[in-house]
């Protein structure tokens, strides 16, 4: 009997895990897909498949591609149960979610309906099995390849119309409503049930998939952008300002009580800290305005109001213990997350002619390099953004959430890993940077077009930025990984962030990109305005120039080396520079305008 190879794989994916509110949302998103592939995966085994990518389901995250040795005459079959057992694992979610959220509210026939034909018309399975002839499995593997590339140009689903307001987190499906119910008034009612407020905001209306993906993330201790983003202030205060912090949370405990709540209900075990064990968001002094406060809190308003006067004092006095924790550790939280995705380059080509050479065992071979990686990226987040979290780490992919000054070490970091892993190979990576009450989908895609202008770079190993701050134009910054180590970084925001010698001023960014105007090309002329302004715009006391001089050497170097990768394309033209290489005046002036964001914790 001839063996084939067979290529399973799911959709939609990206949009799916971007459809997102929370920090939660992206999770369980990622975890749904993830468990879904798996069952799919481990019917394929179970039945006697030899599985081959991902070389091991019990690692990281399992990719959104199976790849197997099956019985020519069996692929189809196989296919079909693995897309019986994808579809029967979605269905137990979707089972366990209604199930909740019938114990909050109760549901009608025409809701139950509603839920059923969203949940049943989701996912869509391509798969393709082609005969491994001659034992050329390089061949097979093309074919299957192609083979579901063609599927998924085919428009093999119905398309449904859906009346009724939208949900808002796909703003694509009607929001679930009982028959004859606003859904705004149906997911208030949701919203005031006691286990309902940490589940569905104020003005949110799910629809059934937003619904499975909420509830699901409910069970995990999945810390919130505020939390995230306030974490590094949480530390810094657990151990430069203990007294303060502990007045404060009794201040906020306080708080609490007085509005008829238990304390317990906000604690949070994801990233908190032992000194504060609640949510991030009350580190804010945002959050401790009267209507944030109540939504936050997930109070009913009306009954809220009525409180009001009870606990006015209390809540002065709270406001008034973290002004006083913000004046003992120095500054207030950060604002600013960083959403991270990682990718390796030139994947499909290292495949193509690993194949081409060592055949089936080369495969599995790349299929454990990638399963080593994965395994290694969790030490890597642990030792370079310690108050960062992964969305998604299987294969050649990563997606994580970090506080915006630890971004940049975690996207180098797992570069340099995923070079060492895998013999050699390079990976890319987009960030994307924005203020905590940005749609965390509209942040995860601009990393991905982040990403995108990385892998545009002439031998890619790069990383992308693009940081969005709540004032002020949009910068977009993009270089080799060896020139940002070059370039140090981590230096330039201590530098910004400190007082007295070797410090920075504040204005060189805003000199350096008028300069950049003037002195397009990286030259003689331009090294010396370069030099003018370091010297200029920083703290240089006598017997520190020898140290100024070297920042200038630095400066300048990663300014050249955009020049010089330029020059290195072959038969390119000057129309294409913004698209491949941007000007590097310009770009030093970007990155230092990154670095001094970075150090002001964006400005707040």
């Amino acid at each position: 009997m001839p063996d084939a190879l067979l290529r399973f794989t799911v959709s939609p994916v990206q949009t799916f895990i971007a459809e997102a509110r929370r920090t939660a949302d992206l999770y369980a998103g990622s975890r749904i897909l993830a468990e879904l592939v798996r069952a799919a995966a481990r019917s394929l085994q179970e039945a006697g498949a030899d599985l081959i990518y991902p070389a091991n389901l019990d690692a990281g995250d399992p990719p959104n591609v199976i790849v197997a040795r099956v019985p020519w005459e069996d692929a189809e079959q196989l296919a079909q149960q693995a897309t019986a057992a994808l579809q029967a694992r979605w269905q137990a979610f979707a089972d366990e979610a209604l199930t909740t959220l019938r114990g909050l509210v109760d549901l009608d026939e025409k809701l139950e309906r509603q839920w059923r034909s969203q949940v049943a018309d989701l996912w869509e399975v391509y798969w393709a099995a082609a005969r491994i002839e001659n034992d050329d499995y390089a061949t097979a593997f093309g074919r299957s390849q192609a083979g579901v590339a063609a599927l998924k140009k085919t428009r093999v689903f119905v398309q449904h119309a859906e009346a009724g307001a939208k949900d808002t987190l796909s703003g694509n499906r009607a929001a679930l409503a009982r028959d004859g119910e606003d859904p705004r008034a149906f997911w208030r009612r949701v919203r005031r049930h006691p286990r309902g407020a940490r589940l569905v905001g104020e003005h949110e209306r799910l629809d059934a998939v937003g619904t499975v993906k909420r509830f699901h993330g409910a069970k995990t201790s999945y810390p919130s952008v505020p939390t995230i983003t306030a974490r590094p202030f949480a530390r810094r205060a657990a151990v430069q300002a203990a007294q303060a912090l502990a007045s404060y949370r009794d201040a906020f405990e306080l708080l609490v009580t007085a509005f008829g709540e238990q304390p317990d209900r906000y604690r949070r075990t994801g990233l908190a800290i032992e000194g504060f064990p609640y949510d991030g968001a009350f580190l804010y002094e945002a959050t401790l305005e009267w209507p944030a406060l109540v939504e936050e809190l997930g109070l009913d308003p009306a009954r809220a109001e009525q409180r009001r006067t009870q606990v006015d004092s209390i809540l002065r006095d709270a406001r008034a213990r973290l002004a006083k924790l913000y004046q003992v550790v120095g500054h207030r939280p950060s604002r600013y997350v960083a959403v991270l995705v990682l990718d390796g380059d030139s994947m499909g080509q290292w495949l193509a002619s690993v194949l081409a050479e060592g055949g089936v065992e080369a495969h599995r071979e790349v299929s454990r390099a990638l399963t080593h990686f994965a395994d290694a990226a969790e030490n890597v987040l642990q030792a370079a953004a310690p108050d960062g979290v992964y969305v998604y780490r299987g294969g050649d992919d990563v997606v994580a959430l970090a506080p915006a000054e630890q971004a940049m070490p975690l996207a180098l970091t797992l570069a340099r890993t995923f070079l060492e892993k895998t013999g050699g190979r390079t990976a890319s990576a987009g960030v994307a940077i924005g203020h905590w009450l940005e749609p965390l989908g509209d942040l995860l895609q601009s990393a991905r077009e982040a990403e995108k202008r990385a892998k545009r770079l002439p031998g890619k190993s790069a990383i992308a930025v693009e940081l969005q701050p709540r004032g002020g134009e949009t910068i977009r910054v993009v270089a080799r990984t060896d020139q940002l180590a070059a370039l140090d970084l981590t230096d330039l925001v201590d530098r910004f962030r400190r007082d007295g010698a070797g410090s920075l001023s504040g204005r060189l960014p805003t000199d350096l990109r008028q300069l950049a105007r003037a002195f397009p090309q990286v030259d003689a002329a331009f090294r010396a305005v370069l030099t003018r302004a370091v010297k200029r715009q920083g703290e240089w006391p006598p017997g520190m120039s020898e140290e100024r001089e070297h920042l200038v050497d630095r400066l300048y170097a990663f300014a050249t080396s955009y020049d010089q990768l330029w020059a290195s394309l072959p038969d390119e033209t000057g129309s294409q520079w913004p698209e491949r290489v941007p000007p590097g005046s310009a770009q030093l002036a970007d990155w230092l305008a990154l670095a001094r964001f970075l150090a002001r914790g964006g400005g707040e």
